[in-house]
């Protein structure tokens, strides 16, 4: 499914661009709309990247955590649930505000 929103995104950016190609053939659009237009798609784009690294690094670290309180503790499992509720309550915090 978000393959699909994904693809209708983007043939919906492409279409819009080429309509204002189009118009711009037939008009008198200057270039400044299409140039906007690709620098938002490109800005989205690294955004995105960017919100996806930090969040694998995230993880990564409560994980590294869990493990070693794991390991430090012969808890067999519980560090991760610990970590897990430890995220779960920052996580509602956070969207309380």
């Amino acid at each position: 499914m978000q393959q699909s929103i994904i693809d209708f995104l983007s043939g919906l950016s492409k279409s819009i661009i080429e309509g204002l190609i189009e118009a711009q053939k037939h008009g008198g659009i200057g270039n400044s709309i299409e140039e906007g237009i690709e620098k938002s798609r490109k800005k989205l784009f690294i955004t995105g990247v960017a919100i996806s690294i930090a969040g694998t690094g995230f993880f990564l670290t409560l994980w590294g955590i869990a493990s070693a309180i794991d390991a430090r503790f012969a808890m067999r499992g519980l560090g991760y649930v610990l970590i897990g509720l430890l995220g779960v309550l920052t996580g509602s915090l956070v969207y309380k505000k």
